[in-house]
């Protein structure tokens, strides 16, 4: 056993140290100088690296810079014309009879002739005979109205004849009473100087009063036949009223049409009998229809400034075998608003010639002739922003132009707003429209307000 083995090696061997390890000391102070030698050389290697790379990134040439172009949209224009526009007012409406008629029999009796057109659809013509009524009574009638005016003619002509007889008998009497009454005077006369008696002065007396009485009789008779006279004026009047409705009710029994018309209803059958204010059938004139639309308040206003009877229009009918158009005039307007709609009814006559084309209950498009605007311009409603600019090219950008639309026609708007000489209207839609951005009309050629060259891009989505 080694003599070493007592407590000092149990020592060292507790503390991991060796008796050689111990002995190395001095070798280890020689290892850090090293370490600390090789760290020396290192940073000037990495700052010799660093060095070069700073002196390589120095001496690099310059890269080129990128340089921002501007994008210029392709747009397309149109120089402003300014004129006279007007946009035609387009709506729905139905035509309809302006003048329709129920035919009803004036007088009663035996229907013996109708005419075949008499019947629904049939067209007619004014003065046409459309239903007879036998007219044997109303023939019978009128013989007698007339054979009474003949008998109260008749008494009447005797009534004149007694009354100018009469007349003359008055003359005679009251020549006879002057006679008497001349006698009676010549009488008293000598009754006074005694040439005559009292029985005379009676007697001429009495002649007196005698003729006297049939003075007065015959001036009563010619009173009676003067209110004779007069009872058989009246009673030739009344014969002749009478003769009048039995000769009407005899043109009665003759039903004709009152105008060119077209027969929509037929309600008689040869052979069958009518009573007075039956009804026979009815029909509207051909050339008298009416198509009647509705305006919006707005519509209405702006034709009304101008003033809307009168006004031409246009209609137009798909159900037509050859598609065409009649013309008509504007003749009145509703009363009032209609209240489920808001809108306000017109009412316009067509033309006889476009009328004729057309049936009632037909539904048309009417083009009402529109408001003529004046120094105004039409463009494509492409070309208006938020419906109150418009961008027009100005030194190769856009620039914002107010508009005011005064009337809409299909894609079309009548538009007034002030742009300068030279200016054209830009119509394509741009999403990036703006004050400043750089255009330029397709198919030309053009530099940027900017200088250099430029991309161009398209109309961009509407925005």
């Amino acid at each position: 056993m080694d003599k070493t083995g007592g407590p000092d090696a149990a020592h060292h061997s507790a503390s991991g140290q060796s008796p050689t390890s111990v002995q190395d000391r001095p070798k280890k102070r020689f290892g850090i100088l090293s370490a600390l030698a090789r760290f020396a050389i290192a940073l000037l290697v990495v700052g010799f690296a660093l060095y070069q790379v700073m002196g390589w990134v120095a001496s690099r040439p310059e890269a080129p810079q990128r340089i921002n172009r501007e994008r210029t949209f392709t747009v397309n224009a149109v120089t402003p014309a300014y004129g006279t526009h007007g946009a035609d007012i387009t709506t729905f409406g139905q035509v309809v009879a302006a003048r329709t008629l129920d035919l009803r029999a004036q007088v009663q009796g035996r229907v013996i002739e109708v005419s075949p057109r008499f019947v629904a659809g049939g067209e007619v013509e004014a003065g046409e005979l459309l239903v007879r009524i036998d007219p044997f009574s109303y023939d019978a009638a009128v013989l007698e109205a007339q054979a009474a005016i003949a008998n109260a003619e008749l008494s009447l002509a005797e009534a004149r004849e007694a009354k100018t007889l009469e007349e003359r008998n008055i003359t005679t009497a009251r020549s006879s009473l002057a006679a008497a009454e001349t006698d009676l005077e010549r009488a008293r006369s000598l009754l006074a100087s005694g040439a005559a008696t009292q029985q005379t002065v009676d007697t001429r007396a009495l002649t007196v009063a005698e003729r006297q009485q049939a003075l007065n009789q015959r001036e009563a008779n010619l009173f009676t036949l003067d209110a004779q006279i007069l009872r058989q004026q009246a009673a030739i009047a009344q014969a002749g009223h009478e003769l009048d409705l039995a000769e009407r009710n005899r043109a009665n029994t003759e039903i004709t049409a009152p105008f060119d018309a077209t027969v929509t209803a037929s309600a008689v059958t040869e052979g069958g009998y009518v009573n007075a204010n039956e009804n026979l059938g009815s029909l509207y004139e051909t050339a008298a229809l009416d198509v009647h639309f509705m305006l919006s308040d707005r519509q209405f206003r702006d034709l009304s400034a101008t003033g809307i009877v009168g006004r031409a229009l246009t209609v137009s009918s798909s159900a037509r075998a050859t598609p065409g158009q009649s013309r008509g005039t504007i003749t009145r307007v509703a009363a009032e608003v209609d209240p489920s709609t808001g809108g306000i009814m017109v009412f316009a006559r067509l033309d006889a010639d476009g009328a004729r084309q057309l049936r009632p209950g037909t539904f048309v498009s009417v083009a009402v002739e529109g408001v003529a605007h004046e120094r105004s311009l039409l463009i494509p409603e492409t070309a208006v922003y938020d419906e109150d600019h418009l961008y027009v090219i100005r030194d190769g950008r856009m620039a914002a132009v107010r508009v005011d639309i005064l009337a809409r026609s299909n894609d079309q708007l009548i538009v007034r707003a002030e742009i300068a000489e030279g200016e054209r209207i830009i119509t394509s839609r741009l999403s990036q429209a703006g004050e400043g951005v750089a255009v330029a009309v397709e198919g030309e050629e053009s530099t940027p307000a900017g200088g250099g060259t430029f991309m161009r891009g398209g109309p961009g989505g509407g925005g």
